[in-house]
């Protein structure tokens, strides 16, 4: 059975296996298929959100006490600014501006290394620390989303 820190460091790895699909139709001039591929890795990006701010968050704040100004805090925030920078790559997409779209994603790259780094080094520890008695039912509800 994986613990959070596996299970969600694995989906981040699956995040950025979507986002190599965006740079390489990007670098292709390939329009159509960097848009697919861009829903795709927003998609994957929405429900990896969903799956933290949904359920391993609200429990590590129970369990831990840890809400306001706590580590969940600081990754909802940073989620909040991914999902601006999503947003004006889907609108660099739908224009068909893929430089643009380049330019941002080296910039949604940066803040996405910089977060996970601070999840797998620091957030899913901690969860694994705290959660691992409630991981089997917690698992069942993220996989749900």
């Amino acid at each position: 059975m994986t613990c959070p820190s596996t299970y969600f460091s694995d989906d981040h790895r699956h995040c950025d296996l979507l986002w190599s699909r965006v740079e390489a139709a990007a670098d292709d001039g390939d329009r159509n298929r960097a848009a697919m591929a861009l829903e795709a890795f927003s998609d994957a990006m929405e429900r990896h959100f969903a799956m933290e701010e949904e359920v391993l968050f609200p429990a590590f704040e129970r369990v831990t006490g840890m809400s306001q100004g706590g580590p969940t805090a600081v990754m909802r925030m940073e989620h909040a600014q991914m999902r601006a920078l999503l947003g004006q790559l889907e609108e660099a997409a739908a224009g068909g501006d893929l430089d643009r779209l380049v330019d941002l994603g080296d910039t949604l790259l940066m803040l996405i290394q910089q977060h996970n780094s601070k999840e797998e080094g620091m957030l899913y520890p901690m969860a694994d620390r705290t959660l691992s008695h409630e991981w089997p039912a917690l698992r069942e509800q993220v996989a749900a989303r």
